[in-house]
């Protein structure tokens, strides 16, 4: 909550500067303080001070205004700093020369100079600040009777000397808490974009080692083909043989290009989610008809056993290329004879589509990376070649529906894949099933 109401105060750092900030805390300290300074100097009899620091709350007051509302962050900087330097001077007058707190203030406010004053600016404020404390002195020095000694007691002297110690700790306090705060946020964003640079370019890695590879393999073999074809005369036969290698290279070269230009996609921010209503069983009929004939070529069993009339948030288009993409990687991973199962469950008010298989399982030392570019790419069970990149883009636009994906593997038994999406609720707020049937729930579940 402080730190909200801070951020309020000076600004983010997405919006302001770090001298901006320092400057917005500054001044707004400053109007605070100078409250209880018009008031200390009233209460000792410094009515001439009293109204001095009256007009300076109202420019300090100012300067906060056009720097953090107006963004007039130079414009600020220098009126305000011109008017405390002639406070000092007409405060050092005033207020009893080198026995009183002007110079402790001077000190603040060279300080304050090295904080918030622009790179352009730095050396002519701090010069002058040197210049007015030296001119100062000298004229205190040559001619004394100018300055006004305004104590009218021991007890007077104290007060302001005790008052000024504790503000100028305070200025401090608040500036340095404020640069560290800033340095420490910094940092770790700095950080943070190291980090992200560092995992960009292993996933660029990982992409040229992809095109290098396992792009040209597919194409080169398809040219392979096509040069047997047209310089050797084949039997039926072994050009029936060469057009089914033909066709599978040509479907996994195009569904390795597809996970390419869609995982490319999300990469560049170009991804925009349609949620909408969607009817499990119905979107997913033609992705399971399109796999049930590539599983059969292999002898694997496809069933479909997702339950009818069940109605979920989900774009449709990143549905479909999830569930494509977990079945395909059932069937590169099940031997010749094996059984595939795609089935939903509702549990609660969300429903979860999973992807069954008793296949050759994954190793336990690649499950943990099973989601990421990290994990090895091997082949499957009738050497079909893998990129590694499916399981990813299913991760990616599950996460982007605010959907949930997970798996349980057993090595050499098989796997399981589910993601999970919310139900559709009607107006009321009740998860509803495509018959119209509302699904109860218990209240406070």
């Amino acid at each position: 909550m402080k730190q909200s109401f801070w951020s309020k105060i000076i600004g983010t750092p997405v919006d302001f500067s770090l001298e901006a900030r320092i400057f917005n805390a500054i001044t707004f300290v400053s109007t605070v303080t100078l409250i209880l300074t018009l008031a200390l100097n009233y209460i000792l009899g410094i009515e001439q001070l009293a109204v001095l620091m009256l007009f300076v709350f109202f420019i300090a007051g100012v300067c906060y205004y056009y720097s953090r509302v107006k963004l007039k962050l130079n414009a600020s900087v220098i009126v305000y700093m011109t008017v405390i330097n002639i406070l000092l001077i007409v405060n050092f007058k005033y207020n009893s020369g080198i026995n009183g707190p002007t110079l402790l203030i001077f000190m603040l406010s060279f300080f304050l100079t090295i904080s918030i004053v622009p790179r352009k600016q730095y050396w002519f404020w701090i010069t002058l600040n040197v210049v007015i404390v030296g001119m100062l002195l000298l004229i205190e020095y040559l001619q004394p009777q100018l300055i006004s000694y305004t104590y009218a007691d021991k007890q007077s002297r104290f007060i302001d000397f005790s008052y000024t110690y504790v503000s100028i700790v305070l200025f401090m306090f608040f500036v340095t808490t404020t640069v560290r705060k800033s340095y420490f946020a910094e940092k770790k964003l700095v950080e943070e974009k190291a980090a992200e640079l560092a995992a960009a370019n292993d996933t660029k890695d990982k992409l040229f080692s992809i095109l290098a590879h396992d792009l040209r393999s597919p194409l080169s073999s398809i040219q392979n083909y096509l040069e047997i074809l047209s310089e050797f005369k084949l039997e039926e036969s072994e050009k029936e043989s060469i057009k089914k290698d033909l066709l599978k290279s040509t479907i996994y070269t195009q569904q390795m290009l597809s996970n390419l230009l869609s995982w490319s996609k999300t990469q560049m921010h170009g991804v925009k989610v349609n949620g909408v209503k969607v009817n499990v069983k119905d979107v997913l009929k033609s992705t399971f008809q399109i796999h049930q004939t590539i599983a059969a070529e292999k002898g694997i069993h496809l069933a479909n056993q997702l339950k009818p009339d069940v109605y979920i948030i989900a774009d449709t288009d990143m549905l479909q290329l999830v569930v494509r993409n977990l079945i395909s990687n059932a069937i590169k991973f099940t031997s010749p004879g094996g059984e595939i199962i795609i089935l939903s469950d509702v549990v609660d008010d969300e429903c979860r589509i999973m992807v069954k298989d008793n296949g050759i399982g994954i190793p336990f030392e690649e499950q943990a990376n099973i989601f990421s570019l990290k994990v090895n790419s091997v082949y499957g069970t009738k050497n079909e070649k893998g990129i590694g990149l499916g399981l990813v883009l299913c991760k990616e636009f599950t996460e982007l529906q605010n959907g949930k994906i997970g798996f349980e593997s057993d090595p050499g038994v098989g796997s399981v894949f589910y993601i999970s999406f919310k139900l559709y609720r009607d107006n009321n707020g009740n998860d509803i099933q495509g018959d119209g049937r509302l699904i109860k729930k218990e209240v406070g579940s």
